[in-house]
């Protein structure tokens, strides 16, 4: 899966924006969703920018850790533990092969995936 790919599961997944970004609250209701998605955007490019230009020691040694401080360092502006999650949810998708295939009525992702499984 692409780097890109896996930062946007990340983001849809682990990102609560709420809890990032308490502000939210005191926002109009017709301002919030520009304000969302200018923040989500803002979060995408930040993680592929550091993940492209420094994260390649971290993702080959399966670091989440050392990802996540990488991030923060570089002024990414999520909590720590929830980047650190989506740093642990981008470790996971970067060693699969898999090809987006729909989003069902329910709301759901289906992916083609191979893997390798070692035993």
């Amino acid at each position: 899966m692409s780097i890109e790919a896996c930062i946007a599961h990340a983001i849809r997944s682990d990102l609560d924006i709420v809890q990032a970004l308490p502000e939210v609250h005191a926002i109009p209701v017709e301002d919030l969703e520009p304000f969302v998605e200018r923040y989500v955007v803002m979060v995408q490019e930040s993680l592929r920018n550091v993940i492209l230009e420094k994260g390649d020691p971290y993702l080959r040694s399966r670091d989440a850790a050392g990802l996540c401080a990488t991030c923060l360092e570089a002024g990414v502006t999520i909590p720590p533990a929830m980047l650190l999650k989506m740093c642990q949810t981008i470790m996971q998708l970067s060693c699969l092969d898999a090809t987006f295939i729909l989003d069902t009525d329910e709301g759901k992702t289906l992916y083609y995936v191979k893997l390798t499984i070692g035993v």
